[in-house]
């Protein structure tokens, strides 16, 4: 009986040190980022992050709050391409002096193309999530299920450059954590950051298969080639999180 205790006490804390949260009833664990990230930052002392498609750095983002409590050991690199989100951006992260912010989108091809979002004068007719949906592709509102028709929607240019470059251009030495949520373009993203030299130890990404953001093909294919460059894949509803660590060193 005490074995059995012991077993299952390593086991939780097993499953606890790779993000799973134990919920009752039913005593099921499911997967928790914060949590996970709490681990990491626990085991790793400092932690380096980059955000694409950071939005205003609040809505629906699941570093702020995480942020907030721990920024004096985060270094961070968040990148919005549009003006006026940007600047709610700067606002909600002015406190935080090692978290810098930049007006900028990622595209592997291009360094200037048209986002499609929400019109901002309309957004009060809408759900909040709705500010979130801008996206390189014209059809993209159609998969939201939230926006009436096409008269919501207005077209914005905005800069870019390719992953590599930034890193480059900013000197990043090494990143524990990149996040995505670029609404579409997650894939390619995906695809650019396994050619990185500098490999982040944990991605973030969405995966929006319920909604078509994703092809069920491109998931399968991004979570063969993650595997294949050593990553372990946790879905979730819609987002997923690839990891390198080894969860038991987290438990040390």
């Amino acid at each position: 009986m005490i074995l059995t205790r012991q077993l299952k006490s390593f086991g939780r804390k097993v499953l606890e040190a790779m993000g799973y949260r134990l919920y009752r009833p039913g005593a099921y664990f499911i997967f928790d980022f914060e949590s996970y990230l709490y681990r990491y930052l626990q085991f790793k002392k400092t932690l380096t992050y980059l955000q694409i498609g950071a939005n205003d750095g609040k809505l629906n983002d699941p570093m702020y709050k995480f942020v907030c409590k721990n920024h004096a050991a985060l270094t961070g690199y968040l990148l919005e391409p549009l003006p006026d989100v940007y600047a709610r951006l700067v606002k909600n992260y002015q406190d935080f002096g090692r978290i810098k912010t930049y007006n900028l989108a990622i595209h592997e091809k291009e360094s200037n193309l048209t986002l499609y979002r929400v019109k901002p004068n309309l957004e009060g007719k809408l759900q909040a999530f709705a500010k979130g949906i801008a996206s390189y592709d014209p059809n993209h509102w159609r998969k939201s299920k939230m926006i009436p028709n096409q008269d919501f929607i207005e077209q914005l240019k905005v800069s870019a450059c390719p992953l590599s470059t930034f890193i480059l251009e900013n000197h990043i030495k090494e990143v524990d954590l990149i996040i995505i949520d670029t609404e579409g373009y997650d894939y390619e993203i995906l695809k650019a950051i396994l050619l990185l030299s500098v490999k982040p130890k944990i991605i973030r990404f969405e995966h929006g298969l319920r909604d078509g953001i994703m092809t069920s093909e491109e998931f399968l294919d991004i979570c063969t080639q993650l595997n294949k460059s050593g990553y372990q894949v946790i879905p979730e509803s819609y987002d997923a999180t690839a990891f390198q660590l080894n969860p038991t060193e987290l438990v040390l």
